[in-house]
């Protein structure tokens, strides 16, 4: 069920609609606040800058994210894959 929680950054209010609970939806505003204040260390930029500095930031972490998930599940399945092979050599050698 979704529910309404005030949350503000930059000095604003936002009405957000969700399904998380209230702490969770903070602790997302939160985070946010937090890497806008990082992108905005030492610049004078304006808000709309600094918003889609924020983002672009974020989204290049989030596909890094991605892109060694990817990775490491592929290295996984690849050696899932070899000790397969190992057990099945191994089987072969033990039947009667």
């Amino acid at each position: 069920m979704k529910h309404t929680v005030q949350v503000k950054i930059l000095g604003r209010e936002y009405s957000l609609r969700s399904q998380q609970s209230a702490e969770q939806v903070q602790k997302v505003a939160d985070f946010v606040e937090e890497r806008i204040a990082e992108t905005a260390a030492g610049r004078s930029v304006d808000t709309q800058d600094l918003t889609v500095l924020t983002l672009l930031n974020l989204a290049g972490q989030y596909l890094q994210l991605l892109e060694g998930d990817n990775q490491e599940r592929q290295q996984l399945t690849e050696r899932l894959h070899q000790l397969i092979k190992q057990i099945e050599g191994s089987d072969s050698g033990c039947q009667s």
